[in-house]
């Protein structure tokens, strides 16, 4: 049994602002030691449901936040920037489920803490009609390769955002957002505690667990903060203006579908230097 773990950071215990999240930050040192214990309370579950090979995207930020050597030996890590398939780099159909770790909720959830989509200039992200986060975007890719998404740490509400596309998903909330920048966290040790134990039940599910597959073609609509970054978007070809803020794009699948929002939201953060406007 194969698994693919996809890490981020600001849905782990402990962390209540981006700032602890950044490799500038003053406490960021310690969350990666955080980060990484809960990384290895997964590996460990997995395994101990039966996973035999196991492939980590370290895929926060600048994707280098991980401390190898506190990490199984025999475990694969995807590190840097900029991947192909994003935050699911190196996923393919040679895997039998996805784990996806320190996850957080999407842009506007009430009390969803450091809720955002993908990236901060995406205020709304959608495929075929339902609004995603990146929870939802993690597991479509997943599924165009068929491989099914069986765990989710994190914050409660990004939790519950993957129970409502993935009904029979093991969730582990290791905090609870109470505002933007407030949690009510698990202590550390309790959270991988958590992890250990979710992560061998989920694994143990690989076998009858089905993917969420979007159906083809994919309707991908992304709103973005500002009209400008629409507007700057809205030149790629085949991309179209639905508002203000918002563009639209028709792909042929998921992969497609991804390679054009990525696409588009670095257009959209060059065109946020462009002025206050």
């Amino acid at each position: 049994m194969k698994a693919h773990f996809t890490v981020d950071m600001e849905g782990m215990a402990g962390i209540a602002h981006e700032n602890q999240a950044d490799v500038k930050g003053l406490d960021f040192p310690r969350m990666r030691e955080l980060l990484t214990n809960e990384v290895q309370a997964a590996i460990e579950g997995a395994k101990a449901g039966g996973a035999k090979e196991i492939v980590i995207c370290d895929a926060h930020d600048t994707g280098r936040n991980l401390i190898l050597e506190k990490l199984d030996e025999d475990v694969i890590v995807i590190e840097g920037s900029a991947y192909e398939q994003g935050m699911m780099a190196g996923i393919s159909d040679d895997f039998d489920a996805a784990f996806q770790i320190g996850y957080h909720s999407m842009r506007d959830t009430h009390a969803g803490t450091i809720g955002h989509t993908y990236t901060y200039t995406v205020a709304e992200l959608r495929l075929n009609g339902v609004k995603v986060g990146e929870t939802g975007l993690s597991a479509a890719i997943a599924g165009h390769y068929g491989v099914p998404v069986v765990f989710v740490s994190g914050d409660l509400h990004a939790v519950r955002q993957a129970e409502s596309l993935i009904p029979d998903i093991v969730g582990v909330p290791t905090k609870e957002g109470v505002g933007v920048y407030g949690i009510k966290s698990l202590m550390p040790k309790r959270a991988c505690e958590l992890i250990r134990k979710g992560a061998e039940e989920a694994m143990k599910k690989a076998g009858t667990a089905k993917p969420y597959v979007v159906e083809r073609p994919v309707k991908m609509e992304a709103m973005f903060t500002r009209t400008i970054m629409a507007q700057y978007a809205s030149q790629m070809p085949l991309v179209e203006r639905t508002g203000d803020k918002s563009v639209a794009y028709e792909a042929k699948d998921m992969v497609d579908a991804f390679s054009v929002f990525e696409a588009l939201t670095m257009i959209a953060h060059s065109a946020g230097e462009e002025g206050e406007l």
